[in-house]
C-alpha cells in the first residue's frame, strides 16, 4: 500500500482544530495586557512565577525528605490558588492562558509531592 502525500500542505493531528487565522497577533495581546490598569496584576503573577520556579529547580536538583516536599507541596498549591485568582483579572490571551498553565502545572506538582512520587 502506497501512501501519497503532498509536502506544501500543513499537517495538523489535533483533531476538531481549525486552520483559521488568528483575530490579533501576540503582540496587540500583551500590549493589552500590559494596559496602566492591569500591569499589578501582571507583576504579582510574574512574581510568584517567579518565587516558585527557583525551589522546583532546586528542588530537581536535590531531593527533599517526606516533611519538606508535604512543605513544598503546601507552598505550590497555595501559590497555584493564588494565580488562579489573579486570572479573572487580567485579559482573555496568551498570556493568560500561560499563567492558566503554569496555576496547573504548580498544582499537579504539588499533588505529585504529597502523594510521594518524588521521595
Amino acid at each position: 500500500m502506497k501512501i501519497f502525500w503532498d509536502p506544501r500542505t500543513p499537517i495538523d493531528f489535533t483533531p476538531g482544530r481549525s486552520q483559521s487565522k488568528v483575530e490579533k497577533s501576540f503582540e496587540a495581546h500583551l500590549r493589552e495586557i500590559l494596559s496602566p490598569g492591569k500591569a499589578p496584576e501582571l507583576e504579582r503573577a510574574f512574581a510568584l512565577v517567579d518565587e516558585v520556579f527557583p525551589l522546583l529547580e532546586r528542588f530537581a536538583e536535590d531531593p527533599l525528605s517526606r516533611t519538606q516536599a508535604e512543605t513544598l507541596a503546601g507552598l505550590l498549591e497555595d501559590r497555584a490558588r493564588e494565580l488562579e485568582a489573579l486570572l479573572s483579572e487580567l485579559p482573555e490571551g496568551p498570556v493568560r492562558e500561560a499563567f492558566s498553565e503554569a496555576a496547573l502545572f504548580f498544582g499537579v506538582e504539588a499533588e505529585k509531592l504529597r502523594k510521594g512520587f518524588y521521595v
